[in-house]
């Protein structure tokens, strides 16, 4: 045994200062990032809490049990590194006492431990099993990008199998020659050890053998050790320190602040700021030390990646790849960053230390971004990966303090950011639209909303401050489930306020795309609101503003109780002051899934009220997706993504849309006004494409609600109803035009028309899929007129520049509710319609002789920003899809070319030029109203729901003379002054005669 001690001793001189090497390299690399006291804090502030969850997430590996197989695989061995850690200490103790039958409390006697040593290592050497046939049956030369393990390092993950295998069977041999010498003596685990025992009957009684076999045993775990510190599997070490210091409850949620040297910055701060101060991230040592951390602790396991929507719709983001990138870009940098200034670094860790973090793959032949744009700005925020990770890193935060440095520092960001930027700044909402409308969702309603500040002193006197938040303001759809959940509060007799035009955004889009300051100066003015109305409890119908209240602005020392409308509602009817009614057109027969938004779900873990409303529903059966609860799939508008193009692979919403279709659900429930937008969209898209029904549709569990408590119908398709019907027509939850069943009580009033906003690309008009912010909409191939008006392929799917229908003429208010003057847009009519395309006007289009004269100040309230005055000859151009924005527009033939924009927004027009002006637009309140009774239908004429189509040189932006009609295109003289036939008209012209410091927004 004593040259068995000069060898193990060796071994042991020759792998360990190797490994305390490494050790002390990844210390000082780790601890070089930027100091997070908030993280030490999180620690020594809430010790309970952090031992806690070492072991439910470490002990427990209740993370990887979320995926049951492979969870449990790897439950087995981990637990079997710590136990066989025991049989670890007899072997070193038996190798510096050269005594083989050395026994000392439990260890070498007690059967329990020799049991347990036994099976957790068969259970092992099955989980390492378990883990090679998982590899093979997704190996990514078979699957591609559909594997988890797409872009890791597979030799070194194979390796690692071969090697805990090499650590388990030298093991046995180890145990299996202490038990054929123990054999009769009545030492040793004995029939306990049971696999150690059974080798030990097969095996010689030799001491040469038992030395071998401590010798190897030894050996293995050495090489093994340093295998482990050089590669990915340094998890084994780092990761339980990774939970430790994670965010509390979990990174999910709230946005980490925006923090320069381990201080938070706040506006306050701006001015006071050093010159080398740093805001967000813009290279590898601008990361925190648990950003170091997170880079370290990555398993290359691709569960973050098999979840993430970007990934799975053929984007470059892999929140997997990611940290693998920038561990390998720390690693590679790390003897210039720790060198610092005193030199004497490698030439190519400078280099690398060099290399941008952010920017194209290939700049100038030489150096090149570690990070692709495309990458950082892919990430829709919805927090799969972080609730996936079983080692709680933080991609989220990381990618949102990437996008900090590109939008405060380099200004380098997708340009649709800057509509969004300039709206929330000027108007307070991403779509620069007037405070003012900010309550036109509650106009027709049977009872009066109180608004703080006007009809309330404070929020003391009722129970709830309703959120309206801007899309449920301005949004056509989102007004609706406002106005459901107004509705059902009143039936329920649960007294609300609204603050009405004092509300402003929640900050929430501009902090996910980067703009920290933007949203730091929208959230200090609703706070100091809320503050002077003594706010409590508030009830949104968005999962975004509710994240943003409850979970962010509590760092602007304001603790609000926030909830989500089906929270509220599902209380309600549990106490019985909501109730279904059981029969009736109510209760038809239907199927209905539901999507979770990510921002209710995973980031605010509302799972169960949404689905327990959907269940008490009379006639409704539940179908769920397969990917559902904290494993839902994004709908794509999240991160800011709402506000910008998807240019890259499969929309995302088209993608979780075929998965709601393919259940066979009639109604597709949503609890977000974004998931509604998107998730409408892609149903447009895949009914055009024959792939789902049209009677399929998209609701708020709102909305399904409502229509249950009235008994009234809340599906599309008629259904017989159970009792007599009082009107002979069946009264819709989503009336269609010249419904005659709709009246005040309809459970919606507003028109389903475009979507606010709806992340687009840039496909072919022809494909809604991939639309563009510009493209003009289509209806669905097949798709009946009458169907067509409130299917989304006519109105309620449209992207926020598409050209269509907005409201027959039966529904326009009175000229009395119009406000032209403050850009205000009617409960009716789309963000951004274009004038000339409601019903009313189709009708005055095709028999001009039915069309009154009206005195030029009454305004008709159906209108929109974006209406386009009328011509003299107004016509119905043929379709073809718009350019992306006014910069990437083509002059053609025989028309001039449109004016030069300058920097800024898209749409800040430049000052008008010298040419002939076009015949002077009329505005809005000098359009013609709608006659009370629209003649009879001409042949020929448009029909509701039919997109309104350009020609090729016209511009939607185009604004004044439109001589370009079609032939025999029918007209329609303008109501403010007579047509002109003694002068030719001038060329068209492409400006819009505005000063150059009017947006197209301040009308």
């Amino acid at each position: 045994m004593t040259a068995v001690l000069i060898l193990g001793l060796l071994l042991n001189a020759i792998a360990l200062p190797i490994a305390a090497r490494r050790v002390l390299f990844l210390y000082r690399l780790i601890t070089s990032g930027q100091p997070a006291p908030d993280r030490i804090a999180g620690v020594t502030g809430r010790l309970g809490a952090a031992l806690k969850r070492q072991v439910v997430e470490v002990f427990g590996q209740r993370k990887l049990l979320k995926w049951s197989v492979p969870g449990a695989a790897h439950f087995f061995v981990f637990w079997a590194f710590l136990i066989l850690g025991t049989v670890y200490l007899e072997a070193y103790v038996i190798l510096l006492t050269r005594d083989p039958e050395w026994h000392w409390f439990a260890f070498g006697s007690w059967s329990v431990l020799g049991f347990v040593q036994d099976f957790i290592a068969v259970m092992a050497l099955a989980g390492i099993a378990v883990f090679w046939a998982i590899r093979l049956r997704n190996q990514p030369k078979q699957l591609g990008r559909r594997s988890r393990f797409f872009g890791s390092h597979l030799g070194p993950a194979y390796f690692t199998l071969f090697m805990i295998f090499n650590v388990v069977w030298t093991l046995f041999l180890f145990r299996g020659a202490v038990e054929a010498r123990d054999a009769g003596t009545g030492h040793g685990y004995g029939r306990a050890a049971f696999v150690s025992y059974l080798l030990g009957k097969v095996l010689p009684d030799s001491t040469a053998l038992i030395g071998i076999g401590l010798l190897l045993h030894i050996g293995v775990m050495l090489a093994f050790l340093v295998f482990v510190l050089n590669s990915k599997h340094l998890h084994i070490f780092v990761a339980p320190l990774n939970v430790l210091f994670g965010r509390r409850p979990v990174a999910l949620g709230a946005v980490k602040p925006l923090v320069t040297a381990g201080k938070a910055v706040t506006l306050a701060d701006i001015e006071e700021l050093d010159e080398s101060a740093r805001l967000g991230v813009g290279a590898i040592s601008d990361f925190t030390w648990k950003g170091l951390l997170d880079f370290a602790t990555c398993t290359e396991c691709g569960r973050c990646q098999s979840q993430c929507p970007a990934w799975n719709t053929e984007k470059p983001l892999s929140p997997k790849l990611l940290i693998m990138n920038l561990r390998d870009h720390a690693m590679a940098a790390a003897p210039a960053l720790l060198a610092g200034d005193s030199g004497g670094a490698p030439e190519s860790a400078v280099k690398e230390l060099e290399r941008p973090l952010v920017g194209p793959e290939i700049m100038d032949g030489s150096a090149y971004g570690v990070i692709d744009p495309d990458v950082l700005w892919s990430c829709t925020s919805c927090g799969a990966c972080v609730n996936q990770c079983p080692v709680d890193i933080e991609h989220v935060d990381h990618i949102v303090d990437m996008r900090r440095y590109q939008v405060l520092v380099e200004n380098n960001f997708p340009s649709e950011l800057n509509q969004l930027f300039r709206g929330l700044e000027s108007k307070g909402n991403p779509w620069s639209m007037s405070a003012q409308a900010r309550m036109d969702w509650a106009k027709g309603l049977d009872f009066d909303v109180p608004v703080v500040g006007e009809d309330l002193e404070s929020l003391e006197s009722v129970d709830w401050l309703f959120w309206i938040g801007c899309a449920g303001a301005y949004e056509d759809r989102a007004k609706k489930t406002v106005r459901a959940v107004a509705e059902l509060l009143h039936l329920a007799d649960v007294s609300f306020g609204v603050l009405g035009n004092g509300e402003t955004c929640t900050g929430d889009p501009a902090r996910r795309a980067g703009n920290e300051f933007v949203y730091q100066g929208l959230a200090a003015q609703n706070v100091e609101t809320f503050q002077e109305y003594r706010v409590k409890q508030v009830v949104t119908t968005c999962p975004h503003c509710l994240n943003t209240l409850k979970n962010e602005y509590r760092d602007l020392g304001i603790e609000l109780d926030v909830v989500h409308h089906t929270q509220l509602l599902n209380r309600l009817v549990r106490e019985g002051r909501l109730t279904p009614v059981q029969d009736g057109a109510g209760a038809a027969k239907r199927s209905i899934t539901y999507h979770d938004p990510c921002y209710l779900g995973r980031h605010n873990q509302v799972y169960a009220p949404p689905r327990e409303l959907l269940q008490v529903l009379p006639g409704a059966s539940y179908v769920e997706m397969e990917r559902s609860a904290e494993r839902s799939f994004c709908c794509g508008a999240g991160g800011a993504r709402m506000w910008m193009e998807e240019t890259i692979g499969e929309r995302i919403n088209v993608n979780r849309t075929r998965e709601a279709v393919a259940t066979g659900a009639d109604q597709i429930a949503v609890g977000c006004p974004f998931c509604r937008v998107m998730l409408s969209d892609g149903l447009t898209s895949e009914q055009t494409d024959g792939h789902a029904r049209e009677d399929v549709e998209v609701l708020d569990v709102a909305q399904m609600l409502l229509a249950s408590v009235r008994g009234e119908s809340a599906t599309r398709t008629p259904a017989a109803p159970s009792a007599p019907a009082a009107r002979s027509v069946e009264t819709r939850a989503e009336p269609e035009p010249d419904d005659v069943t709709e009246t005040a009580d309809t459970v919606t009033a507003t028109e389903d028309v475009g979507p606010a906003a709806a992340a687009s690309s840039g496909a072919p008009s022809g494909a809604p899929s991939g639309a563009s912010l510009f493209d003009l909409a289509e209806p669905a191939t097949g798709a009946e007129p009458e169907e067509r008006a409130s299917e989304p392929g006519a109105a309620a799917s449209e992207s926020l520049f598409d050209l269509g229908e907005t409201a027959s003429a039966a529904d326009v208010p009175s000229a009395s509710e119009g406000r032209a003057d403050d850009g205000q847009v009617s409960d009716g009519g789309s963000l951004f319609d274009v004038a000339g395309t409601s019903p009313a006007s189709e009708a005055s289009t095709t028999a001009p002789e039915a069309t009154p004269q009206v005195e030029a100040s009454t305004p008709v309230t159906r209108g929109s920003l974006f209406d386009l005055p009328a011509s003299q000859t107004e016509t119905r151009p043929e379709a073809n899809p718009a350019p992306r924005s006014a910069e990437s527009a083509e002059p053609t033939a025989g028309a001039e070319p449109a004016a030069q924009i300058p920097e800024g927004s898209l749409f800040d027009l430049p000052e008008s030029r010298t040419d002939p002006a076009p015949p002077a637009p009329v505005r809005r309140s000098e359009e013609p109203a709608a006659p009370e009774q629209p003649p009879e239908e001409v042949q020929g004429a448009p029909r509701p729901g039919q997109a309104t189509r350009l020609p090729d040189h016209v511009s939607l932006f185009d604004v004044g003379d439109a001589s370009s009609s079609d032939a025999g295109a029918p007209t329609t003289p303008s109501a403010a002054e007579p047509p002109e036939t003694e002068e030719p008209k001038p060329a068209p012209s492409r400006t819009v005669d505005l000063d150059e410091s009017t947006s197209l927004f301040d009308l």
